[in-house]
């Protein structure tokens, strides 16, 4: 049997129809359905991280679900967003069966790979839908009867989809139903854990918060309020739309006045679901000699990377907690900009932000530099003595960059002061008692510094409090977007400069050894070289050291590849190099399906022309 396109629509649901008409205007044909597009062992555990949290939550659901339905030759499958399965749970038999039509983990099944089918028209319908024998695009699939939901995550985005699939003849119209309930237990599960964690993180300190905290409901009435924001702005019985003149009360972040005082204000924290709460933080903003203490604040960071995100979003969380943070990333990830922007979100962000880099002051004048020295203590010291970068950032945070270059005599004593929480001036004698958050980093491996007897191990845990891993810039999705917001911030660039296709392209596949400072650089220069005009890929190569050009012919050649993103790319470059192109022939050496090869290929920007 095949699909009846004209079929009677009193008959074939609307939305069955219109999925058809998809498979059918991108030339897939119901007698042929590609089997191959397939996740790899590696790929397969890449997105058991990614959606982790889901399989946790999931999993013994699905169990619970299965136990209940033994029996009934079927099997329950958890698909990502991409539409690859991710998990499966069901009767060996069956699993069996529909192994013959890629019905199992890594396969990937949306629409444009399967055809008309409920994992992949839930995802393209974003609603529970029912397909049944014949409705299914590809004739291969007409012996299943599948009913599949989306889950959607606490914060609204579709985070995977619930499939229960079985023989055509158990067809049960309570499927659809049973499916919509299980992955609404997912949610439900889902959002206690998040409401559990959002409760412990903020409200545990809400009474005690030195800064005033307000929540509020969906129409921006006061529900409570802490006692230093009662000792500001007093009980209040109106909206604070009303105080906040022409701001929306959920969606506050900006500098406002209320009662003649100047205030940022900050949301903390919202009920996810329905947006029927949400804390706001009123910090005042004290500034020094006309300026604030810090230079960035998070709204400085440019990114729209899901890894980098994901950084700030913890980063933020710990702001509130006064621990000390190691940063670590490679030179020219931002790991000043992240000190500063903790800084300048925590409870000391009216205090001064002091920064010291490790490896740029000589040894013997380092510790007089962190803990100061009276009069006299050597040759040259000023004669009132002088107060150490400690001593400085007094109440506030002291950065110390580049901690791993720092020598061991200077740890010591670095150990010792953060220990006691007092410093003693070089040539003194009095303890001096100071109130200091540090935020240390390093481009090092601290772990085999220590292996290496260079890191003292008590320092590294007295220091690591909470670790940031910044990601370095071949990394991240978002390079084009850095890349425009660097021209466009430009002092010199011209409404016609801008980037070619190839200049793109090259932006993409380059490694960027120097992260954001060398794109930074280079962009720059490219701009003034282009003198009003775009900025080409020749440019930018004779800006960039040829040894890390990834796709330069022989540039690498006697380079191994540093991570697996260059290792894969070298392996789908030589394929492309042996089958002269042919895409099909290519996928077939790498053991991977034809979709996940352009899909790669599109990743890395790998545009192959024999």
């Amino acid at each position: 049997m095949s699909v009846n396109i004209s079929a009677d629509k009193g008959t074939i649901p609307a939305f069955i129809q219109e999925s058809w008409q998809r498979c059918i205007s991108k030339g897939l044909q119901p007698s042929m359905m590609d089997k191959e597009d397939m996740l790899g062992a590696f790929e397969l555990a890449e997105y058991h991280d990614r959606y982790a949290e889901l399989l946790y939550h999931s999993f013994p659901i699905l169990e619970e679900v299965y136990h209940s339905i033994n029996g009934l030759e079927s099997i329950l499958l958890l698909a990502a967003p991409e539409g690859y399965i991710i998990e499966t749970v069901g009767d060996p038999a069956f699993i069996r069966h529909a192994d013959n039509v890629s019905l199992r983990k890594g396969a990937n099944w949306l629409e444009e790979s399967k055809g008309t089918n409920a994992i992949g028209t839930a995802i393209v319908e974003k609603n529970p839908v029912l397909i049944h024998g014949s409705q299914h695009f590809h004739q291969d699939n007409h012996f299943l009867t599948c009913a599949a939901s989306p889950i959607y995550h606490p914060d609204g985005h579709l985070l995977g989809v619930l499939n229960l699939s079985s023989h055509q003849q158990n067809y049960h119209p309570f499927s659809i139903s049973l499916v919509q309930r299980v992955a609404d237990s997912i949610k439900q599960s889902l959002l206690l854990s998040h409401t559990q964690k959002r409760e412990k993180n903020l409200y545990f300190i809400y009474d005690s918060y030195p800064d005033p905290l307000i929540t509020l409901d969906k129409e921006g009435k006061v529900t409570d309020l802490n006692s230093a924001a009662s000792h500001v702005i007093g009980t209040l019985e109106k909206q604070v739309s009303n105080i906040v003149s022409g701001t929306d009360p959920l969606v506050l972040e900006r500098r406002v006045s209320i009662k003649n005082q100047e205030f940022l204000v900050q949301t903390l924290g919202k009920n996810m679901e329905h947006q029927s709460s949400v804390i706001v933080r009123l910090k005042k903003q004290k500034l020094i000699n006309g300026i604030t203490t810090n230079r960035y604040q998070f709204t400085d960071i440019i990114s729209n990377d899901p890894q980098m995100n994901q950084t700030i979003s913890i980063a933020k969380r710990a702001s509130a907690l006064d621990i000390s943070l190691l940063i670590t990333g490679e030179s020219g990830t931002g790991k000043e900009l992240f000190a500063q922007s903790i800084h300048g979100y925590s409870l000391r962000s009216d205090k001064p932000f002091i920064a010291i880099n490790c490896s740029a002051i000589p040894e013997n004048l380092l510790e007089s530099e962190l803990f100061g020295y009276e009069k006299g203590a050597f040759t040259g010291a000023k004669s009132g003595g002088h107060k150490g970068k400690f001593e400085a950032a007094d109440g506030g945070t002291l950065f110390l960059d580049e901690i791993g270059d720092m020598p061991l005599q200077a740890q010591t004593s670095l150990l010792r002061v953060l220990q006691e929480r007092c410093v003693t001036r070089v040539g003194g004698h009095a303890s001096i008692p100071i109130d200091v958050r540090v935020i240390a980093a390093t481009n090092k491996d601290l772990q085999k510094e220590m292996e290496a007897g260079k890191f003292r191990a008590d320092l590294f845990f007295r220091l690591c409090g909470l670790s940031l891993k910044l990601p370095n810039l071949r990394s991240r999705k978002d390079l084009l977007l850095l890349a425009e917001y660097i021209l466009a911030d430009l002092p010199y660039k011209s409404e016609h400069t801008e980037l070619t296709v190839e200049a793109k392209t090259f932006i993409l596949e380059y490694s960027w050894p120097g992260n954001f400072r060398e794109l930074q650089n280079v962009l720059g220069q490219a701009a003034f070289l282009a003198d009003n005009g775009p900025i080409t890929r020749d440019m930018l190569v004779a800006l960039c050291p040829v040894s890390s050009i990834t796709n330069e012919e022989g540039a690498n050649a006697d380079r191994e590849p540093r991570n697996f993103q260059e290792q894969e790319t070298q392996l789908i470059r030589n394929a492309l190099e042996r089958t002269s192109g042919n895409i099909s022939n290519a996928a077939k050496q790498l053991d991977i399906g034809r979709n996940t090869l352009y899909r790669k290929m599109k990743k890395y920007g790998i545009n192959f022309q024999k």
